[in-house]
Order: structure tokens, then sequence, then C-alpha cells
């Protein structure tokens, strides 16, 4: 079992009294546990498990203490040079919340590298071999642990920072957070550097891009511009565009109408994106190839 401690703190003219807003410290402290958590996860996977304890509220501005407790099974190794009970103590600090001017040993922390990218891309990544790379943006460059790469790039550790840092000085009379060892700020963000703690917008990541044929009813339809219609393949309904102009035209001009039980057989483009909120699928119907009236005949065998 390894342990850890570290303290924040919250200033500004609204903290003076040592007392902060529950709306707004509840969700920050949620984002403290998901931060460690998430960066446990980039680091160690399965083999280990944290917690994280409120151990104090501290005078001065608004002032907390942490304990991380990091137990490994099967007394795995920390995946640092560190032994098992320094793990805890290398997680903190690759967040830059254990840390002297953002610097642990040779390595920078999360925070002091979000912090000098202010919201940017690095201009490149090179592996160095070794388990370390250099990010490079304009002529400042600087090798960090891969380790500390993938924390950074986490979108749950992103997230968290967001709540912890962005959301809370966003409050009128929050101006900074600090992290603070021994009484000494060590590490500090203002209002104006907020921002550059903003989950970063990811673009969509497209999983499948197919053209199918297939066969649906109409479930609704819609005769305005860029309004979908919904259909049905027997099994799921979709909402699709009808990119097919001349089946538009002659639907416009009343040369095809529809009734309940028609089929259309369709070919339809799918592409399925990975998105912010999740799984997204987008069908397009390129071109309708037939269109079945719903009534339907008893069929007869007709002797030529």
């Amino acid at each position: 079992m390894s342990k850890a401690s570290f303290t924040i703190a919250y200033d500004g003219p609204a903290l003076r009294d040592h007392s902060m807003d529950v709306r707004t410290l509840a969700p920050a402290l949620m984002g403290f546990g998901q931060l460690i958590d998430a960066t446990n996860a980039v680091l160690h996977k399965d083999s280990s498990q944290t917690k994280i304890h409120v151990k104090a509220l501290e005078a001065g501005s608004f002032q907390v203490s942490f304990e991380v407790i990091q137990s490994f099974y099967e007394q795995v190794v920390s995946l640092f040079s560190g032994p098992e009970a320094s793990a805890a103590a290398n997680l903190l600090g690759i967040l830059g919340f254990s840390v002297k001017d953002g610097i642990i040993g040779t390595g920078i922390s999360v925070i002091f590298l979000i912090k000098w990218l202010r919201g940017r891309n690095p201009d490149n990544v090179k592996d160095l071999g070794s388990d370390m790379v250099r990010l490079q943006f304009g002529e400042e460059y600087y090798d960090i642990p891969l380790n500390t790469l993938r924390v950074l790039q986490s979108v749950p550790v992103r997230d968290a920072l967001q709540k912890i840092i962005v959301d809370p000085l966003k409050q009128e009379g929050v101006e900074a957070f600090e992290v603070r060892e021994k009484g000494r700020t060590i590490l500090s963000v203002d209002r104006t550097e907020a921002v550059w703690f903003s989950k970063p917008e990811l673009p969509d990541e497209v999983l499948v891009d197919v053209r199918l044929r297939g066969a649906f009813t109409i479930l609704s339809l819609a005769f305005k511009e860029d309004n979908k219609w919904r259909l049905y393949d027997g099994a799921n309904t979709i909402s699709a565009t009808i990119a097919d102009e001349d089946f538009i035209r002659r639907v416009d001009a009343s040369e095809a109408s529809f009734s309940k039980g028609d089929v259309l057989i369709c070919d339809v483009h799918l592409v399925q994106k990975r998105t912010d909120s999740g799984l997204k699928s987008e069908y397009t119907v390129e071109q309708v190839i037939e269109h079945i009236p719903g009534v339907r005949q008893i069929p007869l065998n007709f002797t030529p």
C-alpha cells in the first residue's frame, strides 16, 4: 500500500472568510477523485486501485488537504522507477500536486505542460526511446516520460481538471487555484490561465463508412428541406436524409404518393462516428431504387 498527501487552496475575495459555496466545492471535490482514478488508470490500468480522503479543511483562503491511498494487486511494482511505497507520490508528481516549480526529478508535470502549451497542441512529438518523448512548440521543447504524455492526453484526466480548476474559477470572487506544501505555494493557476485547462474539443472519429442496399417502410416523412425521414428496416428505426433529388422532385410534384405499408428499396450511405457525446450514426438515402406499394395481392401462377 502506498500513501501520499497534497493540499490545494482556492483564493480570492469571495473566500476571505474561509468558506466556499457548496455548489462550487462539491463538483470540484468529486473532480479530485475522478482525476486520481483516471491518472491511475492511465499509469497502472487494472493493477492497482486508489482511494482519496479529505483529511482536513485548514485555515487560509479555502484550503483542503487530501490523502491518496493506492493499493496494488499481487504486490505489483510501480511502473515508475520507484518502489510500490512511492507510487502514490509519483502519481501526484506527474500531475503537479507534489512538485517544486512544476518539476519532479528530470520530468515535467501535466499542469506545468498545460500552462506551457496555453491550450495549444505541440508542433511536434518525437519518440526518444527508453519511454521518453520530446514535446516541441516553436523553439522550446521539453523531454518528458511517455507516461506523463499519456496522462496529458487522457480525456477523463482533462475533464477532471476542468471541474477542479476551470469551473470554480468562473465563480465571482474566486481568482486562483493553488497547490501548497507545508504552507508554501508550489503551483498556482489564476483566472486568466484557467481557460487553458478546459477539456479540449475532440474531432469526431469515423468508425464505419459503408454503402448498403436495404428495404424500409416509412414511419414519417418530411417535406421541408434538410428534414429527415424516419424509416424502419424491420428491426431498427433510423432517421435518414433523402439525397435522391429525382425522388424528391417526384414527391414534390405529387408524382409519388405513399400509403401504410409501402416499402422503399434504397441505396444507403451509413457513417458512424465516435463523438464527445457518444456514438452517432448518420444515414443518407442516396438513391431510391424502387417504391413498392403496401397493398399486397395473393400471387397466382398464370399459364402462358
